[in-house]
């Protein structure tokens, strides 16, 4: 992140506390920040974040550097505008989500499929030694695809961000429910994933149900939707495919493991999914 020179443990533990407390209050029911609430926390955790930023920002506009940071603060358009001192922190703010977490969960999903799948992991992994690299182009993590049906089936079982929230634009009816234009509502995207009517044995991980034979998420236009749809889908969807391929790659050419076939993740929805146990997994070296 390029922003975290001479800082103390103790405070990166407190950064992360404070990021934690953040991404939590995403979910708060009662948005108002009283005392011991989620609110609370994350409008606490959203100033503590600032200040972090803030006390670096002088440096990097001073000193232009190939870290992300350096580069928020002296990229510039065509017309010479630059990025004031507010977008450059709510953007550090927003990447420290973005483009980790949400990875870090797709990334955990496919280790304990594959590791209770060894017939998947294998086939993943002859697809990657096909390659005969290390460093895969663009190009050839596309070859990839029985690695591409994995990780759209983890995205569906574990969803990396469980729910978007949205404003209805106009007066509406949900399922015989009146929605007055104005409501926010927040669309269950996990949800959708496990529901019957669109998935046949939900809770089973079949990663062939996205081979172009099959493409059970065509039944409906939202059926399949990690990344949200319409105008506001996540603009990193392409990033992050090619961030968990590369990864996954990696680990395939060096690694095999495995999970038990019994073992079932105790999920904590607070906010963004992750296993309360840690996920344990028996990884070794081959």
């Amino acid at each position: 992140m390029g922003g975290a020179e001479g800082s103390s443990a103790r405070e990166m533990d407190e950064v992360n506390e404070a990021f934690i407390g953040c991404v939590q209050a995403s979910t708060a029911i009662v948005r108002y920040p009283l005392p011991g609430t989620r609110w609370r926390r994350g409008v606490q955790g959203r100033a503590r974040l600032e200040e972090f930023f803030r006390r670096y920002l002088p440096a990097r506009r001073a000193h232009e550097g190939d870290d992300l940071f350096s580069v928020l603060c002296h990229v510039e358009s065509e017309d010479g505008e630059r990025f004031s001192d507010d977008d450059v922190v709510n953007h550090m703010i927003f990447l420290m989500m973005a483009a980790h977490d949400t990875s870090t969960i797709t990334l955990s999903t496919a280790m304990q499929y594959l590791g209770q799948h060894p017939e998947w992991q294998q086939a993943c992994r002859d697809e990657s030694e096909a390659l005969g690299t290390n460093t895969p182009t663009f190009a050839q993590l596309d070859q990839l695809t029985t690695l591409d049906l994995v990780i759209k089936e983890c995205q569906r079982l574990v969803t990396p961000v469980p729910g978007i929230v949205r404003r209805a634009v106009a007066d509406t009816e949900i399922l015989g429910h009146f929605i007055p234009k104005g409501t926010l509502i927040n669309v269950g995207l996990h949800y959708t994933h496990h529901m019957p009517d669109l998935w046949p044995d939900p809770e089973h991980f079949d990663p062939g149900r996205f081979s172009p034979e099959r493409r059970e998420d065509r039944v409906h236009k939202y059926a399949w939707s990690p990344f949200g749809g319409g105008a506001h889908r996540c603009l990193g969807m392409y990033f992050s495919g090619a961030e968990i391929k590369t990864v996954l790659h990696h680990l395939l050419l060096r690694y095999r493991w495995h999970v038990p076939a019994d073992y079932v993740a105790p999920m904590n929805f607070t906010s963004l999914p992750f296993p309360n146990d840690g996920q344990p997994i028996d990884l070794r070296v081959r």
